[in-house]
């Protein structure tokens, strides 16, 4: 740096401190927090480390939705704050039932529950925090599959000590799923699932995994793109796929984010099925839900191309 002096770090009181190793004093009100907080971690431990929770709370919106299926009357204490978010969570109906909460270690600390249930993807902070004073907390991957979705179920049933359960829910889903993918025929028509903002839902998504098992190719998969990508509108009407998945309106008013899923040019898209939707939530989480977007996608996938005949255009 310049003049050879040392990068600094600006402390909430004013302070500065020097980017180097050695331990510095903590600000008191930072101090007396931490033991505030450390002191209610101690009071909240399970009594019995070995037995299923009696008190559970769910940081994750996924989390809630198999906390939500198989915890029993009174065990789940506490759900996200999107557990009530319709286009998100398939249960939102089912959560007003539950306390919500914003994630936060106060929070968990303030509940005391026995166990928490959240996501890997989100939250490290907290969960890092949670796990240092002693909580228990349990992180799911929800890797973007539907093959792995049962491996979940189990799982968050064996945490909950209900896994008869679990397993019923997890062999029906395989069970079907298997059904699904039996009865597939060819030849497949392109489908883009095309949110708000001109947002395409590529590989590595839930919504490809959905996609590929109701017999649909990916458009923006096969176009190289992953994840949650910009796709331009131009592209989309250059390819002409032969159905277009658009998230279905919540409510009659128009927002600015569906302006590009409102565009005259992929109205007229004559050759192709413009609207086609899923049911909101369905596909957000890896739950069972998930199959009423496959079962939706499979009717307008035989609607588009019947088994033996190939897409229209």
């Amino acid at each position: 740096m310049a003049g050879g002096g040392r990068a600094h770090l600006f402390s909430p009181a004013g302070r500065r401190w020097p980017r180097s190793g050695r331990t510095r004093e903590r600000h008191p009100a930072f101090r007396n927090r931490f033991a505030a907080l450390a002191t209610l971690a101690l009071l909240a431990l399970p009594a019995h480390a070995g037995e299923a929770p009696a008190r559970v709370m769910s940081l994750n919106v996924c989390t809630d939705q198999l906390a939500m299926l198989l915890a029993k009357p009174g065990q789940l204490v506490s759900v996200s704050e999107l557990a009530g978010d319709p286009s998100l969570s398939f249960l939102h109906e089912k959560a007003a039932a539950y306390p919500r909460n914003a994630g936060t270690a106060e929070e968990v600390f303030l509940a005391r529950p026995d166990a928490v249930v959240t996501g890997t993807f989100s939250l490290h902070n907290t969960t890092a925090l949670l796990r240092r004073l002693g909580f228990r907390v349990e992180e799911f991957s929800f890797e973007q599959t539907l093959d792995t979705i049962p491996r979940e179920i189990r799982r968050m049933g064996g945490i909950l000590g209900a896994g008869d359960r679990a397993e019923e829910i997890a062999s029906r889903f395989e069970t079907e799923l298997k059904n699904v993918e039996a009865s597939l025929c060819g030849p497949s028509p392109t489908a883009i699932a095309y949110d708000q903002n001109g947002i395409a839902l590529g590989s590595g998504t839930l919504a490809d995994s959905v996609m590929r098992a109701a017999g649909l190719r990916n458009l923006a998969a096969e176009l190289g793109y992953a994840g949650m990508a910009p796709f331009p509108l131009e592209l989309l009407v250059v390819h002409r796929p032969d159905i277009v998945i658009l998230r279905e309106p919540l409510t009659e008013a128009p927002a600015l984010a569906d302006q590009i899923t409102r565009h005259p040019a992929l109205r007229a898209l004559k050759t192709s099925h413009v609207g086609a939707y899923v049911p909101p939530g369905s596909w957000a989480c890896g739950a069972p839900a998930v199959l009423d977007a496959v079962r939706a996608l499979r009717a307008v996938r035989e609607e588009a191309a019947p088994c033996g005949k190939a897409p229209s255009g």
